[in-house]
């Protein structure tokens, strides 16, 4: 005879009015933050408006009942099939899987590091990725398949540059900024010399993918991303509570039993990875990694790895919506993030410098 295992929720007056613990007869037990489940819930709604949306619009706009139609297999005609099934949807949902690679990415070195303006852009992760994959493609005359793993090796080695290079003083403070920014400019400027040794063409080819562009991506470039945050996932919900706490500074963290150099290293290489991964994918499109932990955060007003994926989901998408649509022609999504995303770099840098005054 089996017996139902019903939750138990914590009374109030133990876990305060935003926190709650379900537990089972067992023994098992989840803490969660309630304004942040909330909030979950609704970007995840959102975001699916949004995909709706994405399926729907265009120069061939496709009716609520043809898209239901097509999703169910039952396309009314090749034609509403063709732009659904085969240009929409997956332009939409690698934009999806990029943007929450890239944010929680962002979230991870902001956490870390304890710095707000710390971003896989700023630090120079995202142009080490570039300059892999541009010099597979243009010098050793890789594909763009080939130019992921470029992409990878060259994340990974900015990443141990940056730990070597700020060993001693730790992963955090301005010294961190100025050695990203410092390998970053490096960066580019191998980039630079690479596209002006290479035939014109070659060169604009990767300009364009420089900037960061959705154009032309199919189900074959989304399943690589998929895969990362399905491999990263389980490392993250592991980690969760021991980067919340480290968040407050390694002394708290030491004093809680959280072993921080363990778990600033796997944090540090999952991050490096979803980074690698989304670069390789679409370019090395900036500043969702900054901008999208920030709005998570003022949101839910703790760090949260599933808030911050929804919304970088979601500014990646809408990046893409208007850069196809708002313009005479189509922009590289990366072109729209930029304008945005400087805007709101300089935004914050003002109120850091307030903060400080």
């Amino acid at each position: 005879m089996t017996t139902t295992e019903r939750p138990i929720v914590a009374p109030r007056h133990v876990l305060g009015d935003e926190q709650r613990v379900l537990r089972t007869r067992r023994g098992w037990s989840l803490r969660y933050h309630r304004r942040t489940a909330i909030i979950v819930g609704v970007l995840a709604f959102a975001l699916a408006l949004l995909l709706v949306a994405a399926l729907m619009l265009g120069d061939y706009v496709v009716s609520p009942a043809a898209l239901i139609d097509t999703l169910r297999g039952q396309a009314p005609d090749r034609r509403t099939e063709f732009f659904v099934l085969g240009r929409r949807l997956p332009r939409a949902l690698v934009a999806m899987t990029v943007g929450a690679c890239l944010a929680v990415a962002g979230a991870i070195f902001q956490g870390l590091t304890r710095n707000p303006l710390a971003s896989p852009d700023v630090v120079g992760v995202s142009s080490g990725a570039a300059v892999g994959a541009v010099l597979v493609m243009l010098v050793f005359e890789g594909s763009v398949d080939q130019a992921a793993i470029g992409a990878a090796v060259g994340a990974i080695v900015v990443a141990a540059v940056i730990v070597l290079l700020t060993w001693r003083s730790g992963l955090h403070g301005v010294q961190l900024i100025l050695t990203g920014i410092a390998l970053s400019v490096i960066a580019m400027a191998i980039v630079d010399y690479v596209l002006s040794q290479v035939f014109v063409a070659s060169a604009t080819t990767a300009q364009t993918w420089l900037v960061g562009s959705l154009q032309g991506r199919s189900w074959s470039d989304l399943i690589p991303a998929l895969i990362a945050l399905a491999l990263i996932t389980p490392l993250l919900i592991w980690k969760s509570a021991d980067a919340r706490v480290m968040a407050l500074g390694d002394g708290i963290a030491i004093g809680l039993g959280v072993r921080t150099t363990r778990a600033r290293w796997l944090l540090l290489v999952a991050a490096t990875l979803l980074v690698a991964v989304a670069v390789a994918t679409a370019g090395p499109i900036s500043f969702v990694a900054l901008v999208a932990p920030h709005i998570a955060r003022s949101l839910t007003k703790t760090p949260s790895f599933a808030a911050s994926a929804l919304v970088g989901a979601m500014l990646l998408l809408v990046s893409d919506l208007i850069a196809l649509y708002a313009f005479p022609a189509p922009l590289p999504a990366g072109a729209v993030t930029i304008t945005a995303g400087g805007a709101f770099f300089l935004w914050l840098l003002w109120r850091e410098g307030r903060t400080r005054a």
